[in-house]
Parts: structure tokens; sequence; C-alpha cells
């Protein structure tokens, strides 16, 4: 998913440079799936649990 987003975002800057306005939404809509997708996960993860000292 990590190379899907480090794809999308220079397609994202070439539709907004060329004022492709439709196509850059999807590729934005798509992107903003897979950060929060990828955000989800890194919040749910264990390792990220503060420990607390005793």
């Amino acid at each position: 998913m990590l190379e899907e987003n480090d794809l999308l975002i220079p397609c994202i800057a070439e539709d907004q440079n060329k004022g492709r306005a439709a196509e850059c939404t999807q590729y934005q809509h798509v992107l903003h799936r897979n950060v929060i997708y990828l955000a989800t996960i890194a919040d749910a993860s264990p390792a990220n649990t503060p420990k607390t000292v005793d």
C-alpha cells in the first residue's frame, strides 16, 4: 500500500498541474483511504501502546 501511495502522489501533482480536477480527485480519494487504513492499523498496533513505568 505504501508503494501505491508513492505512485499516487506524483499522479496527483501531475493532474493538478494539468488542471485535471476530476482525475486528481479520484487519486486523492484513494490516497486518503489508504492513509486512513494505515493510520488505523498503526493505532491498533500493540507496539504503539504506551508502557507505564512502575
